[in-house]
């Protein structure tokens, strides 16, 4: 039963949604009530949030006692994102009653009122300059609360304590009552849950609910980090008793069972440092000159039953967390780093998929099985990149038996990539960091991450894979969990495409016909170019994220209509839910009823782990961060060359080769005054009418660091030769 103020905000949000969909109806309480299908339980707060809704103006209703959206405003829903310095934007999600014209709404710090950092509003515009695109506005109602825990500092006051978020856009102290501090002393990082927004001048309340240790205890910072995104990381007793349950070696009947694939030059390619081993390769070249590609993934669910403490666990999880230095697991080391891995010269069960590739990198023919192997070795990236691009032998030495088919796995790697690139998959070539740290987790290096030959081979292959398993099985009409990625929003394809004009670029700005191909070919026209960092950076601002869905949507990033992340079950809850759909489907299980129940399994499980791979990444992105600053806080005055890779009113990111950002204010710039063209992404000096813009190269030195917010700041020391006319 729905009974928390954040159920009440999610109300309203429906009922915000369905009034906007079915502007051209009039509907009643009672029509809008059955439209977002509220039991009699919840109806209670549907009331409330209806009353809110037209208390707040957002609503109105008629004489004939209809409900509406209030024609009379100029809505503007959206996103509340808070600038620490107390104003904030509304960033536009869906149209209501708002120009067109208006991407963003400016929010002075008088009109933010309750609403917090990440909040779903419904604003109402209060001045537009819309030939410019500016507009300035006033929050009216807060359709749902974004955020229910935070990290912060605890402080005691004596009769009270109160949290000091870790965020700085999170804009207010949390009251904590002295029976709700859970015994938390002063200057310890704590959670704390949220029990009571914020209202008129009252902070909101909350109750902590661990706590992580001062800051200044080794591992605090990635606990307050973990602990922020909902990350577990101790596995629950019950579990592990199941785990423990779980017999070492594979019973002989199961083998029976199975397809054997023990007698194939069988191997896994992985990080030097993997331990849990998802996936296996094979390959054949056939007399009619395709290949038969094996792509053999760990059989997880032979161990992960349905309904199990332990599968409840890994769903909840939804995903691994891979820090800089240590992994997160969605399943106990027993299984991730042992019974399911896929280590070299033991029996392991595993789940094949065949597939006849012909020259064109089109898969003609495929095969799925329920199946074990015995890996002959575990190869990683490096000592075979070395390999095929003749930097060292010492792998054909000690493997003479897997050369000649590595080497044919390149040959149809390349004819894969080739394929995906041609009809439209999208490639961003951006550096990820390495970062080393030392034992006591500081961080002693940070450098471009080498993405090399082996590396591209795994990718494709899984890639193939993925896309086959998704192809078969929506042929085959049964429940599935999809990977899809939808075309580019409206809003940031019109700014986009904005940018690109100033070059001399076009593309299709109808969002609904654009093809993947479309923006592919403007990337490769523009690389090489000054620009080619610029527009490949803006493009993927404007990409949406990735996630899951029981219904295919296609992968607008891959240029595919059916995708699916079948390869790592290990790590990943959606790719070993397809893997019970698979050996049902395969055993004959697939009945009706079965297919009912699987369709709100998919439903429900594609949902929790879109969200746990966001919060995974945000995580992993967090800690990079951290200790990025870290880092430069040891270089402080050093000076280094980067390039501009985002704008904003205050200043310009930069990008270092290292791949380490800072920010730097627009002012530090002392040869002009310059003024923000936010259309055109660039900073023009009113005096000399010079061009800061993305991509542009600047030397800058490191002033400071701020740890508690992750930032690195930079000071101008002059402009890049080549980038000054």
């Amino acid at each position: 039963m729905m009974k928390t103020e954040e159920t009440n905000m999610s109300i309203k949000e429906l009922i915000v949604r369905t009034l906007i969909d079915k502007k051209d109806k009039r509907l009643t309480k009672v029509m809008v009530q059955n439209e977002i299908k509220i039991n009699k339980r919840d109806k209670h707060n549907f009331d409330i949030a209806m009353k809110e809704l037209i208390n707040e103006g957002v609503v109105i209703v008629t004489k004939k006692k209809k409900v509406t959206i209030n024609n009379s405003l100029d809505l503007f829903i959206g996103k509340f994102v808070y600038n620490p310095k107390g104003y904030g934007f509304c960033i536009l999600t869906e149209k209501a009653q708002t120009s067109e014209t208006i991407k963003d709404l400016f929010i002075p710090p008088s009109f933010v009122k309750d609403a917090l950092h990440g909040d779903r509003i419904v604003a109402r515009i209060n001045k537009s300059k819309l030939q410019d695109k500016k507009a300035e506005g006033e929050i009216i109602s807060i359709l749902r609360r974004d955020i229910e825990a935070v990290v912060g500092t605890y402080l005691d006051n004596g009769t009270f304590g109160f949290v000091i978020p870790d965020n700085p856009k999170i804009s207010r102290d949390i009251y904590v009552a002295k029976d709700n501090n859970s015994g938390a002393e002063s200057y310890q990082k704590v959670l704390v849950n949220i029990t009571k927004y914020p209202e008129k001048d009252r902070n909101p309340e909350g109750k902590v609910v661990e706590i992580l240790g001062f800051k200044e205890e080794q591992g605090v910072d990635l606990a307050s980090i973990l602990a922020e995104y909902e990350i577990r990381t101790e596995f629950p007793p019950k579990v592990l008793q199941q785990v423990d349950k779980i017999p070492d070696t594979v019973e002989e009947s199961e083998l029976k069972r199975r397809k054997d694939f023990t007698g194939l030059n069988i191997f896994t390619i992985d990080g030097e440092d993997s331990k849990d081993l998802d996936d296996a390769i094979s390959i054949k070249k056939l007399k009619n000159g395709h290949w038969e590609l094996g792509v053999h993934i760990a059989d997880v669910t032979h161990y992960v039953r349905e309904g199990t403490k332990l599968d409840n666990e890994a769903l909840e999880r939804g995903t691994s967390v891979y820090l800089i230095n240590k992994v997160i697991p969605m399943l106990p080391k027993k299984l991730s780093n042992g019974l399911c891995s896929l280590n070299p010269d033991t029996v392991k069960l595993t789940l094949s998929v065949f597939m006849e590739i012909n020259k064109n990198g089109n898969v003609v023919k495929h095969r799925l099985y329920e199946s074990y192997i015995k890996s002959r070795a575990k190869l990683n990236y490096t000592e075979v990149s070395n390999f095929l691009d003749g930097t060292s032998n010492a792998f054909a030495e000690k493997y003479p038996g897997l050369v000649e088919d590595i080497k044919e796995m390149e040959v149809l790697q390349r004819i894969l990539e080739k394929k995906r690139v041609d009809r439209g998959s999208i490639e961003f070539n951006f550096a990820e960091a390495k970062i080393t740290l030392d034992e006591e987790d500081k961080p002693i290096e940070v450098k471009k991450h080498d993405r090399r030959i082996a590396n591209e081979i795994i990718e494709e292959f899984m890639l193939v894979t993925n896309e086959t398993v998704a192809q078969f099985f929506f042929e085959q009409h049964v429940p599935f969990v999809y990977r899809i990625h939808e075309k580019p929003r409206e809003i940031k394809l019109e700014e986009f495409t904005n940018f690109i004009n100033l070059y001399g670029y076009a593309v299709n700005t109808d969002a609904e016909n654009l093809t993947s191909k479309e923006l592919q070919d403007i990337i490769a026209t523009a690389k090489g170019k000054p620009e080619e960092q610029a527009i490949n950076l803006l493009l993927l601002q404007s990409m949406q994220q990735a996630r899951y869905s029981p219904i295919p949507k296609g992968h607008f990033g891959l240029g595919c209509k059916l995708y699916s992340h079948f390869t790592s079950p290990i790590r990943r809850y959606p790719d070993l839910q397809i893997h019970r759909i698979m050996k049902e489907f395969l055993n004959g299980l697939m009945i009706d009823s079965r297919k009912l129940q699987l369709d709100k399994i998919v439903e429900m499980s594609s949902g929790i782990a879109s969200k746990r791979e966001r919060q995974a990444q945000k995580a992993e992105m967090d800690y990079d961060q951290l200790k990025m600053t870290e880092y430069m806080g040891k270089r402080i005055g050093e000076e280094y060359e980067g390039m501009i890779t985002s704008l904003t009113m205050q200043g310009v990111y930069i990008t270092l080769d290292n791949t380490i950002e800072g920010f730097m204010k627009i002012e530090r710039l002392d040869d002009d005054e310059y003024e923000l063209v936010r259309d055109e992404h660039i900073f023009i000096g009113k005096n000399t009418g010079r061009k800061i813009m993305l991509g542009n190269l600047l030397n800058v030195s490191v002033s400071k660091v701020h740890l508690e917010t992750k930032e690195i700041l930079f000071d101008f020391v002059g402009y890049v030769e080549n980038e000054k006319e």
